[in-house]
């Protein structure tokens, strides 16, 4: 094989055409950064979004069967230069901003330029190449030196042929792994409801008076969260009130994600020794979101002290009888039931207020059987963590196997044109 830039056996069209609609333009599809990114390949099946265009633009930006499409502008160098092919598109096609159109000459097969995009030496030139701050793009220039290795245009097809089929099936089994990691969840958030409903109680059963969860068992009283939790919602940050006199560390929202609290990012704000009884955590107490996904929740395990939390997180501090971890359960089942929705499945409270959560009613039974419950939970819980574990490690081996056999097989580093079937590593 012989490397060229890409200028010399393809064109390259930078697009200008916006999202929007003028009145006594033609009608046409729109293919935006998004349906390239996510699509290996561009087909007319797609959702396409409609808009309009200048005849002149429709002429200049209209999508050809065999093009090659990359993502020319990003927020991050690594999402520059993603390629999608071009497969029999509508004749209203056209492509959007943000993108750049790739149509190959007569020396280069067309599946064969997308493939070389899509390899390591062309995208590592791209990201190096890209320009911006807050933003990154490619010049024209940059798009066209991209090195592309050249052989004759039948061992192009073969090559092309190879990847189509190999790629396909290591795309079907990443697709596999993640139906599984999400079947894993689903799983678990049945067990949730389950174990928070008393289904394997040996009594009687009546009505919760929760539309989401059904019966509970007889003993069970179904409570408001005030009559086993004191909650209170954490400090309100005024940066003009921020002094620096007494600095402490606290928790946002975005600290606060399923059963764990990342701290790698703390803010720091002015939290006064006298207020530390009230905008503080300890070990033990249960954080929980009041936007962004209400109801998720964490406990807090003590690893730094004191620490403080922000209003946009409550603070649920039991009273003795019920365990944290039994109201976390409680908010995990109603949140995955959209407990938290209208019946049209609008959330009702894109807030959880204080005055929201302590009346929200769950059941409580007997502290014994609640930590009974929790520990065949929590149970349950690491046993799916440590298969979505295996199916992520498996995904990212995929993933890597997938990018070198691309990159070995368009620069030549092995005789793809004459290869049979791989085996896909587990």
């Amino acid at each position: 094989m012989t490397v060229v830039q890409l200028r010399r056996v393809a064109t390259t069209r930078v697009s200008n055409v916006n999202k929007h609609s003028v009145e006594g333009e033609p009608a046409v599809r729109l293919c935006n950064y998004t349906d390239v990114y996510n699509n290996r390949v561009i087909t007319a099946d797609l959702p396409f979004m409609a808009a309009t265009a200048s005849p002149e633009r429709v002429t200049a930006f209209r999508l050809l069967d065999g093009d090659t499409v990359i993502t020319k502008d990003s927020e991050t160098a690594e999402d520059i230069g993603v390629a999608a092919y071009i497969d029999q598109p509508p004749s209203d096609l056209i492509c959007g901003y943000h993108l750049a159109i790739l149509r190959p000459g007569p020396l280069l097969h067309p599946r064969f330029l997308t493939w070389s995009m899509r390899s390591g030496p062309v995208r590592e030139c791209l990201a190096s190449n890209a320009t911006g701050m807050t933003r990154v793009g490619l010049t024209y220039d940059a798009i066209d030196r991209s090195p592309i290795h050249l052989a004759s245009l039948e061992v192009q097809r073969k090559i092309a042929d190879f990847l189509d089929d190999q790629i396909s099936r290591i795309d079907r089994v990443v697709s596999a792994r993640r139906e599984q990691a999400a079947l894993a969840d689903s799983t678990f958030d049945r067990l949730v409801l389950e174990a928070i409903g008393g289904a394997r109680a040996c009594e009687d059963r009546r009505p919760s008076g929760l539309p989401w969860l059904g019966t509970v068992p007889a003993s069970w009283p179904v409570l408001p969260v005030s009559s086993q939790f004191d909650t209170a919602l954490g400090k309100m940050l005024d940066e003009r009130r921020q002094t620096g006199a007494h600095p402490l560390p606290y928790l946002r929202n975005m600290n606060v994600q399923w059963d764990r609290i990342e701290i790698h990012d703390l803010k720091v704000m002015d939290i006064a020794p006298s207020d530390y009884t009230r905008y503080t955590v300890r070990a033990g107490d249960l954080l929980i979101c009041e936007g962004g996904q209400p109801g998720r929740a964490a406990i807090w395990d003590g690893a730094i002290t004191p620490l403080g939390f922000q209003k946009a997180l409550h603070r649920a501090r039991s009273r003795g009888r019920s365990e944290p971890r039994w109201l976390l359960h409680c908010l995990r089942a109603a949140v995955a039931m959209n407990a938290f929705a209208g019946e049209n499945g609008v959330t009702t409270i894109g807030h959880l207020t204080g005055e929201q959560l302590r009346a929200q009613r769950f059941p409580f039974p007997d502290p014994q059987v609640q930590r009974i419950l929790v520990a065949e939970l929590d149970d349950a819980m690491a046993q799916r963590d440590q298969l979505k574990a295996g199916l992520a490690r498996s995904t990212a081996l995929l993933s890597e196997y997938k990018q070198s056999l691309i990159t070995a097989a368009v620069t030549g580093d092995f005789d793809a044109a004459t290869a049979s079937g791989r085996r896909i590593p587990e």
